[in-house]
């Protein structure tokens, strides 16, 4: 029994040391809302929506994963005929003890940023809403929570 164990173990370590990605684009409907404009505009686009997700395990049993997401070619407008661009991104990894719950980090970051095209002569400036989302946690090989840190920069330009 302890030999099939060691065997199913060594073969699913090296199929998965080896490591794999999948891409992925779907289409996109995205409503959303610009905050940094009087009366706040609500608009609703199209575009794509990429996606890579990859994972491995080392030999020591460490997991890790990783989705990278993007928007390309969002092109958005309000109900009112107020045109938008929207380029973002989304990171998030894991990692993590496969046999354990700990040491374990993770990580989660996404930009934003509406631009707001076609000037009608409104807004000189802080018509654009941009943000920027960070967020890392660490717990160490004795469950102890080592980092915790957060940052979101939201702003109008």
């Amino acid at each position: 029994m302890a030999a099939a164990f060691a065997l199913i173990a060594v073969t699913l370590t090296s199929t998965a040391r080896a490591g794999t990605a999948v891409a992925t684009t779907v289409p996109l409907t995205f409503t959303d809302t610009n905050i940094c404009v009087t009366p706040a505009e609500v608009f609703t686009g199209m575009g794509e929506l990429h996606m890579l997700v990859s994972s491995n395990l080392s030999p020591s049993g460490m997991a890790q994963s990783h989705l990278h997401a993007d928007l390309a070619g969002l092109h958005a407008m309000t109900v009112t005929g107020k045109k938008y661009e929207v380029p973002s991104s989304f990171n998030q990894s894991y990692e993590v003890d496969s046999f354990d719950v700990a040491p374990f980090h993770t990580t989660l970051e996404f930009l934003v940023q509406y631009i707001r095209v076609g000037e009608d002569g409104t807004y000189f400036v802080g018509d654009d809403f941009y943000e920027h989302y960070l967020a890392h946690a660490t717990v160490n090989a004795n469950g102890t929570l080592t980092v915790n840190d957060f940052s979101d920069d939201t702003r109008c330009h």
